[in-house]
């Protein structure tokens, strides 16, 4: 049996870290989303004339909004990795475990 007062590695800061393996993966997916069908819309391959030039920006606008807004996950995961503590009681770490 477990003493009561024994620490065990906090499992919500290990999902925590995964999270922000993963979301780094992601970041890197997403921030290439839209980067080619921006390009070859633009550089006159694909399609050429006002609404392609109109449709070029937007296209150019969403992908910035998008790299913007991705690039801000990974700092709030971290923050929250930080402030999660290395070790935790046993039965904090089985509650945990439990409500997920």
């Amino acid at each position: 049996m477990v003493e009561s007062g024994s620490k065990v590695p906090n499992p919500r800061k290990a999902d925590l870290e995964k999270l922000r393996t993963d979301l780094a993966k992601e970041v890197e997916k997403l921030g290439k989303a839209l980067k080619r069908p921006t390009e070859d819309i633009g550089g006159d391959k694909v399609w050429v004339g006002k609404n392609a030039r109109a449709w070029h920006r937007e296209l150019g606008g969403r992908h910035r909004r998008l790299s913007e807004q991705v690039g801000r996950l990974i700092p709030i995961v971290d923050a929250a990795i930080r402030g999660e503590p290395e070790k935790v009681p046993t039965a904090e770490a089985r509650a945990y475990r439990e409500s997920v």
